[in-house]
C-alpha cells in the first residue's frame, strides 16, 4: 500500500502544536513534582529522632556545665528540631498540596516557612560556633547569641520572601549556609593537631563531610530536575531528592552520637587526671605517714607494716639500735633548731654506710632501728665508729662552740626473719648497757671522740 502524503499545510499544523521548550532560567516557575519535600510520617520519625537526641543532651548537661561548645551543639540540635516542628504543621496546613500555589502564599504557611528557615539557619551557625570553641578555645572570638539571632532572623525573612516558587527553593537557599557551615566544621575537626586528635573527633568531622557532600548533591539534583534533564540524570536525580531525607537523618544521628563519644573521650580524660592527682597524692600521703619527715628516715609505723622488711626476712643479718647521747643536752642549753640539726646529722652519718637492702628506722625521739641483712655486727659495728669518727661536728648556733655526735650502739645478730623481734630486744638491752657505761664516763661535749660499742650475744 502506497503511504498516504501529507498536504503541506497539514505538516506544518503539526510543527506548530508541538510544545516549545521552557528556558532554563525559568525552570522554577513552573510546577515541579515534590521530589524535595519529605511525607509527614518521615518528618515523624526525625522529629522523634530529634527530640531522642535533645532528651541525652540535656541528660548529659549536668555533667558538662562548663563546656560551652556542648551547650552550642545542644542549641543546634534543639533549633532542627524546633523546625522539623514547624515543617510538620507546615504539611497539615498544606494538607499534602506541597509546592503547590495559591496553597504555599497562604499567610501561615510563609509564617512556617519563616520560622523553619530561621531554626534551620541557626541550627547550622550554632554547629559553627561549637565547633570553633572546641578547637580554638579561649583563642575563639565566635559571635554573640544575640548577633546569632539576628543575622538568622535576617538571612531568614530574606530568603522566606524571596523563595516565592516552592520548597524546594528555600532549601537552595538553606545550601548557602549549610554547605560552607559543615564544610568549615568537617575541615576544623578533621585537621585537629595529633595530640588532640581522637576517633570521637575523626567521626565528628567524618559526619560533618558526609553532609556537606550530602546537600551539595541535593542542591545539584533539584537543578537537574528544574531544568528538565532526561534520562538516567534525572531518574538518578529523582531517586536521590527521593531517598535524600533518609540519608541526612543517618547522618545526623551519626553525628549526634560522634559528640557524645567526644564528650566521654573528655570525661575519660579528666577522670584519668583526677586518679593520676590520687595517685600522688597518696603516694605523699602514705609517704608522710611511714617517712620521719625530719630525718627522711623510715618509721615505727613502716617497720609495723613490713616496709623495707622483705630482704631483711628473707636471710640473716644483723639488728642495730643508736642512741643520741647528748640530744637533751643540746636542746636544753642551745635550743631543738641545733637538736634537730642533730637528729638529721646523726641519720645522715648511718645512712651513708647503708646499702640499698639496708634499712633505717627512726625508732623513737632520740633513737634510731637499723636492719643490716647478710652481715655480721662486728663488721656493721667496724664501718659506723669509722663514719661517726670522720663526721664533722655541727653548728651550735653560739660563737666557738660545735656540737660533736656522740650515739650509743647496741647490736644482736639474727639468724631468720622468726628472730628478728627477740634481736632488737637484745640490742635494746645492749644500747641501754652502754649508754649507762658512757654515761659513768667524763665526757665534753664539744670535743669529738669516737663512741665506744657493746654487742649483745647472737640468738641462735
Amino acid at each position: 500500500m502506497t503511504p498516504p502524503v501529507w498536504p503541506k499545510h497539514a505538516r506544518l499544523r503539526i510543527i506548530h502544536l508541538a510544545p516549545a521548550p521552557r528556558p532554563i532560567s525559568s525552570a522554577w516557575m513552573y510546577p515541579q513534582p515534590n521530589l524535595s519535600a519529605t511525607p509527614l510520617p518521615g518528618i515523624a520519625v526525625e522529629l522523634g529522632v530529634a527530640w531522642m537526641l535533645i532528651g541525652l543532651f540535656v541528660v548529659l548537661q549536668r555533667f558538662v556545665r562548663r563546656r560551652g561548645y556542648f551547650s552550642a551543639w545542644a542549641s543546634a540540635w534543639a533549633a532542627f528540631a524546633v523546625s522539623l516542628l514547624a515543617l510538620a504543621l507546615r504539611e497539615l496546613a498544606l494538607g499534602g498540596s506541597v509546592d503547590a500555589e495559591p496553597a504555599g502564599q497562604q499567610p501561615l504557611v510563609r509564617l512556617l516557612y519563616g520560622a523553619y528557615q530561621l531554626c534551620r539557619v541557626l541550627g547550622f551557625t550554632f554547629f559553627v560556633r561549637g565547633t570553633l570553641m572546641y578547637v580554638a578555645g579561649a583563642r575563639a572570638r565566635p559571635l554573640t547569641v544575640g548577633q546569632l539571632w539576628l543575622a538568622a532572623t535576617v538571612f531568614a525573612a530574606v530568603s522566606t520572601l524571596a523563595a516565592s516558587r516552592g520548597f524546594s527553593e528555600m532549601l537552595v537557599w538553606q545550601s548557602v549556609v549549610a554547605i560552607p557551615a559543615f564544610a568549615y566544621c568537617a575541615t576544623a575537626m578533621i585537621w585537629l593537631a595529633p595530640s588532640r586528635r581522637t576517633r570521637g573527633k575523626l567521626a565528628i568531622g567524618s559526619s560533618f563531610g558526609g553532609l556537606a557532600m550530602l546537600w551539595a548533591a541535593y542542591v545539584a539534583a533539584l537543578c537537574l530536575v528544574g531544568v528538565g534533564a532526561h534520562g538516567a540524570l534525572i531518574t538518578g536525580a529523582q531517586a536521590f531528592l527521593a531517598l535524600h531525607a533518609y540519608a541526612e537523618l543517618a547522618l545526623s544521628i551519626l553525628l549526634a552520637y560522634s559528640m557524645i563519644v567526644v564528650i566521654m573521650e573528655d570525661a575519660k580524660r579528666e577522670t584519668d587526671d583526677a586518679q593520676a592527682e590520687l595517685r600522688v597524692t597518696h603516694d605523699q600521703l602514705r609517704r608522710a605517714a611511714l617517712y620521719d619527715s625530719m630525718t627522711d628516715s623510715l618509721n615505727r609505723h613502716a617497720f609495723a607494716d613490713g616496709v623495707g622488711l622483705e630482704m631483711g626476712r628473707a636471710t640473716f643479718g644483723t639488728v642495730v639500735l643508736a642512741d643520741l647521747d647528748n640530744l637533751k643536752f643540746v636542746n636544753d642549753r642551745y635550743g631543738h633548731t641545733a637538736g634537730d640539726r642533730l637528729l638529721r646529722r646523726c641519720a645522715d652519718v648511718i645512712r651513708s654506710t647503708l646499702r640499698s637492702s639496708d634499712k633505717l628506722f627512726r625508732w623513737g625521739g632520740d633513737e634510731f632501728l637499723l636492719i643490716v641483712p647478710s652481715a655480721r655486727s662486728t663488721d656493721v659495728f667496724e664501718r659506723l665508729n669509722a663514719v661517726l669518727a670522720a663526721s664533722e661536728p655541727i653548728d651550735s648556733g653560739v660563737p666557738d662552740e660545735r656540737i660533736r655526735l656522740q650515739v650509743s650502739f647496741g647490736a644482736s645478730d639474727y639468724s631468720s626473719g622468726e628472730d628478728l623481734h627477740l634481736a632488737i630486744d637484745e640490742a635494746d638491752r645492749a644500747m641501754y648497757l652502754e649508754k649507762g657505761r658512757r654515761k659513768s664516763e667524763p665526757r665534753g661535749y664539744f670535743v669529738m671522740r669516737p663512741a665506744a660499742s657493746v654487742v649483745a650475744q647472737p640468738i641462735v
